[in-house]
């Protein structure tokens, strides 16, 4: 029976990811990480050349309770219980009951994440642990080991590659759109949309024309990002000539012009559109007066009625 006892806790312990492993000497002094508890940003630091050289930064929630000071990395669960019957992926201990995890689950299932809380990602929000984006919590439960450096401090800097943008999910319990690891996971078949592009035919020296009139984009949790939108530019006189890089389609210019629609969102997915905006040629201005026909004897100094 003791044995039993003995296997059960054992799998229990290895099913929630509860066994502690400690990383090899090497992995635990490549990394270094600094928590800016101010700002709610963690920024990694890579051991290269003698130093240490800032690496990545992620968006976070610190708590008022997130100690200060200088900390290591110890323990890792792969799902942990947290407070008042909540659950995290990814977790990584540094300091007694604080660790590095996901945003909280109602249950140890990736489909019960809170939207409302997931959408605070970026203010301080939790009790004393730091939340983070699914991909952000398992990049630190991979790839920094036992005795990895741990400072926490307070700043208005964010660190020296500023503050990541924060993802937004609409109402309601769902994904994380970052745990591209979990099969069930919605986003996983989402990415940006650029809407709005088309080919058209401009008139010549058309002074309403804007090359992003109408063009929007939406992100792979349906916000919109107009702002992101990225436009590049190639132009071509003649149909059998190349397509050259130009720096904006000029309405006095006629010819085609190739306009590619670029956007990369929060989470770094990608969409791309390309159409042709067609300048058409100046046209023949018709209110001009036509010019008086002369006669040809007149023309060849000759007399209407002839020589003398």
């Amino acid at each position: 029976m003791r044995w039993k006892l003995v296997f059960s806790i054992v799998t229990i312990c290895l099913t929630l990811g509860l066994c502690v492993v400690p990383a090899d000497a090497e992995a635990a002094s490549t990394y270094q990480i600094k928590i800016n508890k101010q700002k709610n940003t963690v920024t990694v630091y890579r051991y290269e050349d003698g130093a240490y050289e800032p690496y990545k930064a992620f968006v976070c929630s610190a708590g008022k309770a997130t100690p200060l000071g200088r900390f290591r990395i110890y323990q890792k669960h792969r799902w942990r219980a947290l407070v008042e019957n909540t659950y995290g992926q990814y977790c990584t201990r540094f300091k007694g009951p604080f660790l590095f995890h996901s945003v909280w689950y109602h249950k140890l299932n990736p489909a019960t994440m809170p939207n409302g809380e997931y959408n605070k990602l970026g203010t301080t929000a939790s009790h004393g642990c730091i939340r983070l984006s699914v991909q952000d919590a398992k990049w630190i439960y991979d790839h920094c080991g036992w005795g990895t450096p741990v400072i926490v401090y307070r700043s208005k800097n964010p660190g020296p590659l500023g503050k990541p943008e924060r993802i937004r999910l609409p109402k309601g319990v769902g994904y994380d759109p970052t745990d591209r690891w979990s099969r069930g996971n919605p986003y996983n078949k989402r990415k940006p949309v650029i809407l709005g592009a088309k080919n058209q035919t401009i008139d010549y020296d058309d002074h309403a024309y804007d090359v992003r009139k109408g063009v929007r984009a939406k992100n792979t949790t349906g916000f919109r990002i107009d702002k992101k939108i990225c436009v590049s530019i190639r132009f071509r006189k003649n149909r059998g000539d190349l397509y050259q890089k130009v720096k904006k389609v000029d309405t006095k210019k006629p010819g085609w012009y190739r306009i590619t629609y670029q956007v990369v969102d929060e989470i770094g997915r990608k969409a791309k559109v390309s159409v042709t905006h067609y300048i058409k040629e100046k046209p023949v201005d018709t209110d001009q007066p036509l010019p008086i026909p002369v006669p040809p004897d007149i023309e060849s100094g000759t007399s209407v009625q002839g020589a003398p």
